[in-house]
């Protein structure tokens, strides 16, 4: 059988592999897109699932509201899918033993507050916020203020970012004021609510399919790509394994899908299942390989309910060390079913690379230990801190998974990955994360994508 031919080959169907196969279909191209699991997985960890009425999502999907996505929709003629987040991120925080609205941190440290966080994220330039990449946030703030309320919000909001592990100042102050200033941009004002997805995350994928298909595209679900074909410094195409295993070891007969493009739109941790190093130059792989385990990842504990009265829902919770577990955690109530009268209460504790339950060591027995003493400890928390939650839900959900590669100072801005690969013509890895992601999850996705394309099309 003839080779089949496309323009571009994109591997893996989330997020960023439909925002660029919709883009792409758009501009003329014929497209490709392969993605190992099946068709309910297209979005890739923004796939939502469902219990009853309730949509669960592939841990916590608290989206930036920067403007990314919203572009990649109206380019390709679609509507965002509704909002039905209620509260505004003017929470409370559990700190020495008590709970402190978040505003009246603020309002008890405002000049102080204004110089830190509003002066820097308003007027300062994109070229001044990025020189703060590789300082974090504990350095910026102790540097400018030795006001404890405005050191108490900051701890805060880098928690609530998501990039901060157990060391919730950690996090990267140049990713932390871009996204502010692109919220700003995009809102008009200061961010204070995030985009909860009416239906679940998986929601946002549905019409990038649409439109993908539509236009000429093709998606092959159940597609395993065993390499990306690399001759004398240039993509060729994809191998594909073809057949259905009848024993384990079992090898697949693989079939070539030509193509002057192919994009990796598989997370970096996953890169070397489908790119030989040996393609690669040495410096070039072990830099991959240095980055591709640097993850950040969310263990998400979800109880679904119907008492209104059971949990306060103006804002999310942020705990900066709980009872028994000694970690920092976030909650906060989502409204993700079809019936008013429920709605869910999720928890989110974030854990990195080095630590046990390490996410790539989770076949061994003690990872699989310390990951469930991990949910007993936290829900013991919970009981303390929110009496009832637990004792009165109807279902719970556990989940733990990457969120993305983590961003702290020395592993943000110019140090990730370009979205073009060193010395290979036609290949771009879009996949977590680019230089070119400045802000984090569904809407860092769509700014690659948005890139991508660009740079994609330059070509013709």
């Amino acid at each position: 059988m003839a080779n089949e031919t496309f323009d571009v080959v994109i591997v893996g169907g989330g997020m960023g592999g439909l925002n660029l196969a919709a883009l792409l279909t758009k501009e003329g191209k014929r497209v490709l897109v392969l993605e190992k699991s099946g068709r309910d997985r297209l979005g890739g960890r923004a796939a939502s699932g469902k219990i009853g009425n309730a949509a669960i999502d592939n841990g916590i999907k608290g989206l930036i509201l920067a403007g990314t996505q919203d572009e990649i929709y109206r380019r390709i003629g679609k509507t965002m899918p509704e909002n039905v987040c209620r509260w505004t991120n003017s929470g409370q925080v559990h700190m020495n033993g008590e709970w402190r609205k978040l505003d009246d941190i603020v309002r008890g440290s405002l000049a102080e507050f204004f110089k830190v966080y509003v002066d820097t994220a308003k007027v300062w330039s994109y070229e001044e916020i990025e020189k703060l990449d590789d300082v974090s946030v504990a350095r910026f703030v102790t540097e400018r203020t030795d006001d404890q309320g405005v050191i108490d919000f900051f701890r805060y909001l880098g928690w609530l970012f998501g990039g901060t592990l157990s060391i919730p100042h950690d996090y990267s102050a140049g990713m932390l004021f871009y996204s502010v200033k692109k919220q700003i941009e995009t809102l008009g004002t200061f961010p204070s609510q995030s985009y909860w997805v009416k239906g679940g995350s998986g929601a946002i994928a549905g019409p990038l399919i649409e439109a993908i298909e539509e236009r000429g595209g093709e998606i092959r679900t159940n597609t395993s790509v065993s390499h990306v074909v690399i001759e004398n410094g240039r993509v060729r195409g994809v191998e594909i394994e073809e057949g259905e295993r009848r024993v384990p070891t079992e090898r697949f007969d693989t079939r070539m899908i030509e193509a002057p493009v192919v994009v990796s739109a598989v997370a970096i941790w996953d890169i070397f299942n489908i790119l030989s190093e040996d393609d690669l130059s040495p410096w070039y792989a072990d830099r991959l390989r240095h980055l591709h385990r640097k993850t950040l990842n969310d263990a998400t504990l979800t109880y679904g309910h119907d008492d209104p009265e059971l949990w306060d829902h103006s804002g999310p919770r942020w705990v900066q060390e709980g009872p028994v577990t000694g970690r920092p955690w976030c909650a906060s109530s989502l409204e993700f079913s079809d019936d008013s009268n429920q709605y869910e209460t999720t928890f989110w504790i974030q854990t990195g690379w080095w630590e046990k339950p390490s996410l790539f060591q989770m076949r061994e027995a003690s990872h699989k230990i310390a990951l469930n003493k991990l949910f007993d400890d936290w829900e013991k928390d919970i009981q303390q801190l929110f009496p009832g939650v637990v004792e009165k839900a109807h279902w719970r959900h556990r989940s733990f998974g990457p969120a993305t590669l983590i961003e702290t100072p020395g592993n943000v801005g110019r140090n990730p990955i370009d979205i073009r690969a060193e010395g290979v013509e036609g290949l771009y890895l879009i996949g977590e994360r680019t230089s070119a992601a400045k802000i984090m999850g569904v809407y860092g996705s769509a700014q690659v994508a948005l890139e991508a394309c660009r740079l994609i099309m330059d070509r013709s």
